[in-house]
């Protein structure tokens, strides 16, 4: 099943939405259907009961169809399906901008993104004036303000990607600490696991996601790799997100890796949690300025990465409890 206000595949018979708190429970209001009557004259063998049925409607920027009464497990799962590729896209364009329409409807929600634009603007006007002290370069530090000001054209480029990614990152952040959290709670350790952890099965995919996200790291810092470490560390903490949940990032890399499931398989899992690493790494390795230590090690990792990784996929090389059985 799935929260039909978020979109976050949960577990079934489950009460709340252990992302966005959302209740399952019926409105207060709402009748109790009538018991139907049974015969008096003898005993009946109790009926089996029937399988729950949920009404809800998918998002429309999870990429898949609004879905009516779905009852058994059969059903369920060809319903739930992973849509294609192309579908998923064309929902996350629509959900993006669909969302940009809600905010300009809701003035509150773009506070945070104005308040950072123009925290952005002040420390490079200033820094464009000659006025850079100390305060100022801690401050633009720590906002990723100089993102996009170096490296010419691909620079600045990858520097609004990057500025986006640090703004995502900060309004997640916000709304993880003002949104009403209910249902299952994870352990501090399962969190880890399912935001940077591997498994064999996964090891080739994990590989590649670490050696995608150190190149892309470098592209989202133009180069200046030291004064980008906050849009690394931003990129990781949003890879982590999209690890743990079911957002379209994962349904995106799932649209090409789960065949049609109503899952998506393991690779996809394994790739994002290896874009979580690899850009805490290599916002940590950019620390040292030494760009070319992140262009081989992402490269060597990414190129080993995917070719093993379609390597496994068929079936050439078999790792984990595939080996095993074998």
């Amino acid at each position: 099943m799935f929260c039909p206000k978020c979109g976050r595949q949960l577990p079934d018979g489950a009460k709340f939405c252990d992302r966005c708190g959302h209740s399952f429970a019926p409105a207060p209001n709402e009748p109790s259907p009538a018991p139907e009557p049974r015969p008096q004259a003898q005993p009946q063998p109790a009926a089996a009961p029937e399988p729950k049925v949920f009404n809800f409607a998918a998002q429309s920027g999870a990429g898949e169809a609004v879905l009516g009464s779905i009852g058994g497990a059969a059903t369920a799962a060809a319903a739930q399906a992973i849509p294609g590729f192309g579908r998923v896209l064309g929902g996350g364009f629509k959900s993006f901008f669909k969302s940009i329409g809600s905010a300009f409807k809701e003035p509150k929600k773009l506070i945070p993104a104005f308040v950072l634009a123009g925290v952005w603007l002040i420390l490079n006007v200033l820094q464009a004036c000659g006025v850079d002290p100390v305060p100022t370069k801690v401050l633009s530090f720590l906002t990723f303000a100089r993102g996009g000001t170096s490296g010419g054209f691909i620079g600045a480029l990858g520097g609004i990607l990057g500025k986006g990614l640090f703004a995502g990152a900060v309004a997640s952040l916000i709304g993880l600490f003002t949104r009403k959290r209910g249902g299952e709670k994870r352990s501090f350790g399962a969190t880890l696991k399912g935001a940077f952890g591997v498994s064999p099965d996964t090891l080739w995919p994990y590989l590649l996601g670490i050696g995608a996200a150190m190149l892309l790291y470098l592209f989202i810092s133009g180069g200046a790799t030291r004064v980008s470490f906050m849009g690394g560390a931003a990129a990781s903490f949003l890879a982590a997100r999209a690890a743990l949940g079911n957002g379209f990032l994962k349904r995106l890399i799932g649209s090409l890796t789960s065949k049609g499931k109503a899952k998506a398989g393991p690779g996809a899992e394994g790739f994002i949690r290896g874009l979580s690493v690899g850009f805490a790494a290599a916002a940590l390795i950019g620390l040292s300025n030494v760009n070319l230590i992140l262009i081989i090690t992402g490269s060597l990792l990414a190129l080993g990465g995917g070719v093993m990784t379609i390597l496994q996929a068929a079936g050439v090389v078999k790792l984990g409890r595939g080996a095993a059985q074998s």
